[in-house]
């Protein structure tokens, strides 16, 4: 599947435009071509605003992409401070274990030096996992 409306909304920030796509009944859980969803876009770029949204309209907040990402993943690659802790609070698996590489969030924002993100998930309990 190409990108649809809704991921392209959710990937470019534009939070009125997704509100209005998910009133609309537009699939917020829709993969595109290599398994991104509109969260995992979203996250990806640290619009907050389109990620809580998303997880008020029932998303699947742990939906991995082709390689095993979550959208929390994603923000912690990223840096996104703020999306990590929005998904963190609304139930993210913090431990979920990328199966392409064995990749955690813990394991990414101690190789990326994310700092304030490595000590959220360890005040939440996030523990290392061992590589697969």
């Amino acid at each position: 599947m190409a990108f649809t409306p809704l991921s392209i909304a959710s990937q470019l920030g534009n939070v009125q435009e997704v509100l209005t796509l998910i009133e609309a009944g537009d699939d917020i859980n829709a993969c595109n071509h290599i398994g991104w969803t509109p969260l995992s876009m979203a996250a990806g770029n640290g619009h907050d605003r389109v990620v809580k949204a998303l997880i008020e309209a029932g998303v699947d907040i742990d939906k991995t992409d082709d390689i095993g990402w979550t959208p929390l993943l994603t923000a912690t690659e990223h840096g996104h401070e703020t999306t990590v802790q929005i998904l963190i609070e609304a139930g993210a698996d913090i431990n979920k274990v990328s199966y392409n590489s064995g990749w955690t969030p813990l394991s990414i924002a101690t190789t990326k030096g994310r700092e304030t993100i490595l000590k959220m998930l360890i005040k939440v309990g996030a523990v290392q996992q061992p590589k697969q």
